[in-house]
């Protein structure tokens, strides 16, 4: 009696153990589950950010004036920063402008296939990551402003433009220069040299520089085309110094030493000076780009833009 007793708990017992034993692997097959493929679908997350960023800013770049552009790049860069784990498949990536083309977001789909989640159905999951740049037109605050300055006007791409007048032209004395940070020829030069070491903003009043400074000018010209002597418009970089930002003045009819007011900032490839004694002029191309510094969505654009994340 007391032999079938214990052989009976004991059957019993080896039958609670296996209910235990399945349980416990059932826990542990949902916990690596847990572990292995929660941990998959973050990574891919965080990659699907990353190429969400970068095809959103590298996008922006083209606005507002290029929209197609602007799609086709983010979709590039989108697939170039692409690094998926052998577990995922190609990304969908879906670019959308809005805001009058000044705002690009761009969507980046990810399927990701599961390993032990597959135990409880799950073969796959989806992830994805969204990114909107913003751009804006540059109202001020970096260095390097040259003291050259052109009146408001619609600039057309890539056509070259007087930045400062020869001799016989001008108004009343004044020739485009511009005295930033003091006036007189030192400060002139070094100020076309290597551009004004202070900042300037939108809504700004600045001095007109007086005479045509002929020597000084050419002399900040040769210096400046010479630190990149192999620049051409179509191959120049953006951190050339042959790329010189000039600010965009409201009105350069004035007498004499006049402060004059700053109403944006336009970007020119700096071709050279010219004409000889007092007739010394300087002239480069107009150009679109991107740069550091400070935004307005309010102001008038003239060919410089700030990009920036904004979610």
């Amino acid at each position: 009696m007391k032999k079938f007793l214990c052989r009976n708990i004991l059957n019993n017992n080896k039958g609670a153990v296996a209910v235990i034993a399945a349980a416990a692997i059932m826990a542990l097959s949902g916990m690596a589950a847990l572990t292995v493929d929660v941990g998959a679908l973050y990574l891919n997350r965080f990659q699907a950010a990353n190429a969400a960023d970068a095809a959103a800013l590298a996008g922006a770049q083209e606005l507002p004036g290029r929209p197609d552009e602007a799609l086709s790049t983010a979709a590039n860069y989108a697939t170039l920063n692409r690094r998926p784990d052998p577990g995922s498949n190609n990304d969908n990536v879906d670019p959308v402008l809005s805001n009058n083309n000044t705002r690009l977001t761009v969507t980046v789909s990810r399927n990701v296939s599961l390993f032990f989640a597959k135990i409880w159905g799950l073969n796959s999951s989806t992830v994805q990551a969204s990114a909107t740049a913003e751009v804006m037109t540059y109202s001020g605050g970096e260095k390097g402003v040259v003291p050259f300055g052109i009146e408001k006007q619609d600039f057309i791409f890539g056509q070259t433009y007087t930045l400062k007048l020869g001799g016989g032209s001008g108004y009343n004395g004044n020739f485009m220069a511009l005295a930033l940070g003091g006036n007189g020829a030192s400060v002139y030069t070094a100020n076309i040299k290597n551009g004004y070491t202070g900042t300037f903003k939108i809504g700004d009043w600045i001095f007109t520089e007086t005479g045509n400074m002929s020597g000084p000018t050419a002399s900040g010209i040769s210096y400046r085309l010479g630190l990149d002597p192999g620049a051409t418009f179509d191959t120049v970089e953006s951190s050339s110094p042959r790329i010189i930002i000039v600010p965009v003045i409201d009105s350069l009819q004035v007498s004499g030493r006049t402060d004059v007011q700053i109403v944006g900032f336009a970007a020119f490839f700096l071709e050279g000076s010219g004409g000889g004694g007092n007739n010394s002029y300087v002239y480069g191309k107009f150009r679109e780009m991107v740069t550091p510094g400070e935004g307005s969505l309010s102001a008038s654009y003239y060919g410089l833009s700030v990009v920036r994340l904004i979610k």
